[in-house]
């Protein structure tokens, strides 16, 4: 049974090459350290068909490997805990229950604000897609466009919508360097800064950027207590790849939260070297050569790599890369290995070979 030791706040990555695996992990250190009697079991999950798989998987009996029993179990998709957890952090009163700048919300806050902006020059680059629209078709589906856009942005280039918001009309760029918008792409800016006047001053902070940046603050300050409304425990199960974003919010809920994330990793090995072939030709045909020591030559690491892995496991590498950067496994390996189980489960390397075609494929 659990003690308050087995739920000790902490980030522990668990690594598989088969989910079915993961899954066995998963329910055993549920069984083992269950939570309190009227505690939720909260689980991220990548889609709701993960969601009904890993309920029905639990609610097995127990000699089929499950629990038995599936209840007090909630599956949130990523976004919408995250976004709870900042409200729970950062409290209800400075974060709003639905951000104005959340995607749903831009496309008809846009719908309403395009026709106006038309008109300015810099976005001659609209007009010509928004020509002849009498039903007001295109506008829609420009909207919609443009606010998957803003979504993506305030993940990935929050540093943008923090220049454009203070009148820095420049992208910053990760080699380095803050080159002026591309004239092409000049309304962004200019939109951008329409919608947080339109939003108002009160709110014009509570995008998912500015949102994000104070639960940075409050998060790392040693003087904070544990927030109420935040889990005991944290499943993270079935999710492919999550921004570094999220990762960082995962990572610093620990503080306070038993955080167990369960990767699907293709290899036991490290794979991060590997070369696709499309890589490989673009640095062979490289008019400038790299300066400094040499690196390692590209052709051995493109041969003895898998090629399946090389031009379909790019964004699953990153997302890896970026778990590792936040893992510290020596801090809680041993906590797995006292009960006989190990943080990486790993299909045995010396089984038999598979006989069956669709068996010879998955592996």
């Amino acid at each position: 049974m659990s003690t308050t030791a087995d739920l000790t706040p902490g980030f522990m990555v668990l690594h598989g090459d088969r989910p079915e695996a993961l899954l066995d992990l998963l329910t055993q250190w549920v069984a083992r350290h269950p939570l309190a009697p009227l505690d939720n079991e909260v689980v991220l999950v990548q889609s709701n068909g993960v969601a009904q798989w890993l309920r029905r998987c639990l609610a097995a009996e127990p000699a089929e490997g499950g629990l038995g029993v599936a209840a007090a179990l909630e599956t949130l998709l990523p976004a919408r805990f995250i976004w709870d957890a900042y409200r729970a952090v950062l409290g209800a009163g400075r974060v709003p229950t639905v951000s104005p700048f959340d995607r749903t919300l831009l496309l008809w806050r846009l719908m309403r604000l395009l026709p106006a902006l038309m008109p300015q020059d810099d976005f001659a680059p609209l007009r010509r897609f928004m020509a002849d629209d009498g039903d007001g078709r295109r506008r829609f589906q420009l909207a919609q466009r443009v606010a998957d856009l803003f979504d993506q942005y305030q993940v990935y280039r929050a540093d943008w919508l923090a220049d454009w918001a203070a009148g820095e009309d420049v992208v910053a760029l990760a080699r380095g360097g803050r080159p002026p918008v591309p004239e092409a792409m000049r309304w962004q800016a200019v939109l951008w800064r329409a919608l947080r006047q339109d939003v108002g001053p009160l709110q014009a902070d509570s995008g998912r950027a500015d949102v994000h940046r104070l639960f940075l603050q409050a998060a790392t300050d040693p003087a904070a207590d544990r927030p109420a409304g935040l889990p005991a425990r944290l499943l993270v199960f079935g999710i492919s790849s999550l921004p570094q974003q999220s990762l960082e919010v995962l990572a610093h809920l620990a503080r306070w939260v038993q955080v167990l994330m369960f990767v699907h990793n293709p290899s036991r090995h490290d794979w991060s070297h590997i070369v696709a072939d499309r890589d490989l030709l673009r640095a062979q045909m490289r008019r400038q050569r790299p300066r400094g020591p040499a690196l390692p030559d590209a052709q051995p690491l493109h041969a003895h790599g898998h090629p399946l892995l090389a031009a379909w496991g790019k964004q699953g590498r990153d997302f890896i890369a970026l778990v590792d950067a936040h893992d510290e496994h020596e801090s809680y390996a041993g906590r797995f290995a006292a009960i006989g189980q190990r943080i990486d489960c790993f299909t045995p390397e010396d089984r038999p070979a598979p006989t069956r075609l669709l068996a010879q494929l998955q592996d």
